[in-house]
This record gives structure tokens, C-alpha cells and sequence, in this order.
């Protein structure tokens, strides 16, 4: 016993001395002009009519550049970023994403750094440079870092390689690996979480001035802000703090390791470190003397069969993927739940109240189809507590979740079955949120994948700007993908009575698309019936 507590000691130890010293090389915040360095525009014109505007190209060629190297592997711990009235701005899905750079939309949320001594984390901030009316640059610091990993849902185009597995309901990998019809979403954050993400850190230059992200994340484990309830034989239960842990190479179009993909795509090399999470800050102990355990959950899509250990000390814990050490395969999917629970009664403090509440979706409907003939080609996310949906799943026939149903329908109003449970302490708050997009003529471009290190040619230009500027597949076919708008409210014990009902829609907001048309309001563009009721 003295030489596992020793044992333990030292890995939690080096857990933490390596979460700083791998982290942080950056000595001071970034600036965002640096990201211009070397880069030339690439102008063009587009004519239409009397119309003639100017455009930079020169944006995407790339997108995005490494703030440090292309082999780096950035390390981020923080709290999640959202808006606090009412938790929107929060963990979402992209409605709008470059298809020429991507397969399937982002999972993008933002990470509030934790504040440390050597500052590791915050000096990812950079400063970002404007030019303002009158000549005279503004510079402001960043506050939050942004992260983007492909989702691996809703890819339903013709020319998608992955548009039958989409169709079908099943993920084709990145952020959602192993998903299948109907599934819960099980590794996306949400509002109130703390995570620790690893990734690509890069320039983002095609929204300037660049901000810096993780673009895409390579790991993301996230101790969840809300409790899980754990069941044991002897028929008792506790309460447990939950951790997930989702880790993978394929994190997009443009960096993933893909058997066949093409030569500029940059590989991730998994197996060139080991994997170190830090997790403190526990559901409040029942007593002094109560000890601190853990259990495993392995979760679909999981292929990493290396290991993984836990050290306990002091009441924090230290997650060791052994991905270097056991000669991990660079393919391989870290799939796993870690429950941490306090070995005593119900595994809190008895002055620590969680109540429990059963949420459950009823109906969607939706008020304003703006296409031509009232057709929607409809993407809809939801999330509820822990957990996501992909609301097509189950409003659609069988391998036809995108081409049938809220895929793609003229009706209006839709029955909903969704039933979620959620442990709410009296301090807490949880988010009911949907949001999505109609895929308009832009998606038919998705996962069109063109070398993102191109030269500025004319050949090049040209062909851009026949896919971008395209009169059957751009303009006649609605150009940008239409936003739905959030529908986003916090809930907790203070305001909930023992049986709730909400009708909520989108409060503000504006679809903004070049095409004729197409800018309209997003307040009460839909709606979304829920139920809140509390179970003790």
C-alpha cells in the first residue's frame, strides 16, 4: 500500500508537471497581424449585371496557419464560454462552414483559459489588430479561445463521399466516432463544464483580423458541470462527477489519417505523446475520511486498446493515456467515461441537495420556410444537460434521415420523443438549446475538397469562383446555408415547480446571405415544446 501511494503521488506529479511544460511556449499574446507574415492577397472580381465588387481569396489560401508549427500540440484548460442570461453563445454546431475545407459542419465551442502562475494557458490569447473607418488601428485582447472539430453528422450532399453513412444516421467519424442512429451524443460539451482540449493550434485568417483556435482538437475530456447518478448491485447508488474523454486524429478534412486521402493532408500523429488529465474540484465530500474512487464506462467507436491509468492523491485525480508509452496506434478512437465518487453514503455531503428532473422534447415546429416551393433541407441539434440529439435521426425513414423527414420536407410541425434525466444541484443550472440550419446551395459543394496551399493562379481563381459564384448550384439554389437561430434557456431548481411546460422560440438574430431574399429575421422563425418535470 505505501509503494502504490507513493506510486500514485509521483503520477499525479508528473501529470501536472507535464500538462505545464508541454503547454505553454508561448512567452507573450500573439498578435494577429503576425499571421499575415509571408501571406500575399490574391484579388479578384466578380461581375453581375451592373454589379461589380472586389473579393480576397487570398483568405483561404489557407484558412488557417500554425501559430507555432505544424506539429505542435497545443494543451487549453478552462471553463466553457456562454452567454449567462440565457446560454446562448455556447457549445454549438456550425451552420456555416467552408465546404471546399470541410465534410461535414463544425462542433465549435469556446474555452475561458484558467489562470496559472506561468500563465500557460491565457497567453493563447492574442491581441487582435482592427482598421478602423478613419485610418487608425484598435487593438483588443482576446478572451476566449475557440475550438472547432468536425461533427461527422448531416452530410447529405450528392458529392459527399460520406453522404450514405450520413443519410443513414451514423456518424463518418471526427467528433461524433461511433455514433449510430438515435444515439446520444455522449462527448460534446455544454454550458458550465470545464475542459482540458488538445490540438492544433493555428490562425484562423479567413474571418480577420485571424483570431487564434484549436483547429481541429485532437482530445477534448470534459468534467462535466452537472452529476451523474451511479447504480451498484447491493442496489445503492451515489453520485458521481463525470469525465469524458474523446480522442482521435481525424479531426477534419484537412488533417486527419485516412487511408487515400490526398497529399496536402496533414497527418496527426497520435502516438507522439502520451495523454495527461488533470481532474479537481469533486462533488462536496460526505466526510473527512471518505476516499475517492473511480469506474470506467467504455463508449462506442472506442478502438484504443493501450490502456489507460488513474492516479489518486489528495483528492484530485491524474488520467494517463499511455498513447506513446504502449505504442498506440495513430487511428485509433479513445472512447471512455471516468465517474468519480466519494466512498461513503450517497457519495455527498447530506447538506449538498441534487434534485432529480425528467426533460422531456414533445414537439418542433417550424413557423417560416423561406425556400422556393417551401421545401427544408433541415439540420437540427439539441442539447439537454450532459447530453446531445440529432433531432433528423428520429424524424426520418430508415437510411433516409437526410433525404426524408425534417431532412427534407415541406410539413411543418413534428412529434417529438426525446426524454433526457437530469441531477440538478441547488447551485446549478442546465441548458435546453436547439439550433441548426437548412441546407441551401452552398451544401452542395460539402466536402469538394480543394489543396488549401494553392497558388494564387489565374486557373485557380477560376475555378473558385465558378463553384463560389455558380448560378445553378449558388444563386438559383439559395447560396448560403440558412441559420435557424438559437433556442436556448437555463433552468434550475429555483425557477422549475414540479411540473413545467415551455413553448420557446429564437429572440433576436438575422440570416445574413448574399442572395436576393435571403436576409431575414430569426425571432420566432421556430419552435420548440418541452416538458420539465421533477422526479424527487
Amino acid at each position: 500500500m505505501y509503494f502504490r501511494g507513493v506510486f500514485n503521488f509521483l503520477l499525479c506529479a508528473v501529470c501536472f508537471a507535464v500538462s505545464q511544460s508541454k503547454a505553454q511556449p508561448l512567452l507573450s499574446h500573439p498578435i494577429s497581424t503576425e499571421s499575415e507574415i509571408g501571406q500575399q492577397s490574391c484579388r479578384d472580381t466578380i461581375r453581375f449585371l451592373q454589379l461589380k465588387e472586389p473579393y480576397d481569396i487570398g483568405l483561404i489560401l489557407p484558412s488557417w496557419r500554425p501559430v507555432v508549427s505544424e506539429n505542435y500540440v497545443a494543451v487549453l484548460e478552462g471553463k466553457i464560454g456562454y452567454e449567462k442570461t440565457d446560454g446562448r453563445r455556447g457549445p454549438h454546431v456550425s451552420h456555416e462552414d467552408l465546404p471546399f475545407y470541410h465534410y461535414t459542419h463544425d462542433m465549435d465551442f469556446d474555452v475561458i483559459p484558467d489562470a496559472t502562475d506561468d500563465n500557460r494557458f491565457t497567453n493563447y490569447l492574442p491581441y487582435l489588430v482592427y482598421d478602423s473607418e478613419n485610418g487608425i488601428k484598435d487593438t483588443a485582447l482576446r478572451r476566449v479561445i475557440h475550438v472547432e472539430w468536425e461533427c461527422g453528422l448531416g452530410a447529405g450532399n450528392r458529392i459527399n463521399p460520406f453522404r450514405k453513412i450520413c443519410n443513414a444516421g451514423s456518424s463518418c467519424g471526427f467528433a461524433s466516432a461511433g455514433h449510430e442512429k438515435g444515439d446520444v451524443i455522449w462527448n460534446w460539451p455544454t454550458i458550465g463544464d470545464w475542459v482540458h482540449v488538445e490540438g492544433h493550434l493555428v490562425w484562423d485568417r479567413g474571418h480577420p483580423p485571424a483570431n487564434i483556435e484549436i483547429h481541429p482538437a485532437r482530445l477534448v475530456a470534459i468534467k462535466r458541470n452537472l452529476p451523474e447518478r451511479l447504480s451498484f448491485p447491493d442496489s445503492t447508488f451515489k453520485y458521481a462527477s463525470r469525465v469524458d474523454v474523446f480522442a482521435s486524429g481525424d479531426g477534419g478534412a484537412l488533417r486527419n489519417n485516412r487511408f487515400g486521402s490526398e497529399s496536402f493532408v496533414q497527418k496527426v500523429k497520435m502516438s507522439s505523446k502520451d495523454y495527461e488529465i488533470p481532474v479537481k474540484s469533486f462533488l462536496p465530500k460526505p466526510s473527512s475520511t471518505a476516499v475517492l474512487k473511480y469506474k470506467i464506462a467504455t463508449r462506442k467507436g472506442n478502438t484504443f486498446v493501450a490502456g489507460e491509468s488513474v492516479a489518486i492523491i489528495h483528492d484530485t485525480a491524474c488520467i494517463n493515456i499511455p498513447w506513446r508509452t504502449n505504442d498506440g496506434h495513430d487511428v485509433d478512437v479513445y472512447a471512455k467515461t471516468f465517474y468519480f465518487y466519494w466512498d461513503e453514503a450517497e457519495g455527498i455531503d447530506t447538506a449538498y441537495i441534487i434534485d432529480e428532473f425528467k426533460i422531456s422534447l414533445t414537439s418542433l415546429y417550424l413557423k417560416r420556410q423561406y425556400d422556393y416551393g417551401g421545401v427544408n433541407e433541415s439540420r437540427i441539434f439539441s442539447n439537454v444537460g450532459n447530453n446531445w440529439v440529432f433531432l433528423n435521426d428520429f424524424l426520418g425513414k430508415r437510411n433516409k434521415i437526410l433525404s426524408k423527414g425534417l431532412g427534407k420536407t415541406s410539413k411543418k410541425s413534428f412529434d417529438l420523443n426525446n426524454t433526457f434525466t437530469v441531477y440538478l444541484p441547488r447551485d446549478k443550472k442546465f441548458r435546453v438549446y436547439t439550433a441548426g440550419w437548412e441546407a441551401d446551395g452552398v451544401d452542395y459543394f460539402m466536402g469538394d475538397i480543394f489543396n488549401p496551399y494553392s497558388s494564387c493562379t489565374k486557373k485557380n481563381k477560376l475555378y473558385l469562383k465558378g463553384k463560389l459564384f455558380s448560378i445553378n448550384h449558388m444563386l438559383l439554389s439559395g447560396c448560403m446555408d440558412d441559420e435557424f437561430g438559437e433556442i436556448s434557456n437555463l433552468h434550475s431548481t429555483s425557477n422549475l415547480s414540479e411540473s413545467n411546460y415551455f413553448l420557446n422560440s429564437p429572440k433576436d438574430g438575422i440570416n445574413e446571405d448574399p442572395c436576393p431574399f435571403s436576409k431575414f429575421p430569426l425571432a420566432n422563425r421556430y419552435f420548440l415544446n418541452y416538458s420539465i418535470d421533477k422526479i424527487k
